[in-house]
């Protein structure tokens, strides 16, 4: 079986199946290096030290960070929902601990490898360095989307491939190449 065409041509299981925690964890994780990217780029260009490139920059550091954080998120946010909390108010409790996560990772950064990748002390409004408080608007907007992004995360479905549906249904076609009948969909 050619194996780029084959693949395109071999039936998926039926609903297949929901990301598990690891597979959520990298999304997670790689959502995350993608905001800082995004955000870095247009933060750089708004204070000058970027320009019209858009270069944007994170840390591989901050793949597990971000993937375990919107792991807790997912359990913080059902949790608080089950409270019957607002949505504002929720939005408030994760950027409180988006800030905690922040300092806590960069403390633990730091006595891991002698430093936090990211450094705020040049803001008047750092505490050790690790965390800006005039941030605050911009962790209360990912707490307000945390949710629809984890809910959106948790519906992805994997379609896993049926090895024996394959044997069954394929045969060689008129160029001798093994493929599927469309019936067999």
């Amino acid at each position: 079986m050619n194996g780029d065409r084959g693949a395109l041509t071999e039936p998926l299981a039926p609903g297949g199946e929901r990301l598990g925690v690891l597979g959520r964890f990298i999304v997670y994780g790689l959502m995350g290096l993608c905001i800082e990217c995004c955000f870095t780029s247009v933060m750089d260009l708004a204070t000058g030290e970027g320009d019209l490139r858009l270069k944007g920059y994170s840390y591989l550091w901050m793949h597990p960070i971000w993937g375990a954080t919107l792991l807790l998120a997912e359990v913080l946010m059902g949790w608080l929902k089950r409270l019957r909390l607002r949505r504002f108010t929720r939005a408030f409790i994760a950027m409180a601990a988006s800030f905690t996560i922040e300092y806590v990772t960069g403390a633990l950064l730091v006595v891991a490898v002698g430093r936090c990748p990211w450094d705020y002390s040049a803001s008047p409004w750092n505490v050790h360095g690790l965390i800006r408080l005039d941030y605050a608007p911009l962790w209360f907007l990912c707490g307000l989307t945390c949710e629809p992004l984890t809910r959106f995360v948790r519906r992805i479905r994997i379609f896993a491939w049926e090895p024996e549906a394959l044997e069954a249904a394929s045969g060689p076609n008129r160029s001798g190449e093994e493929t599927l009948s469309r019936t067999s969909r």
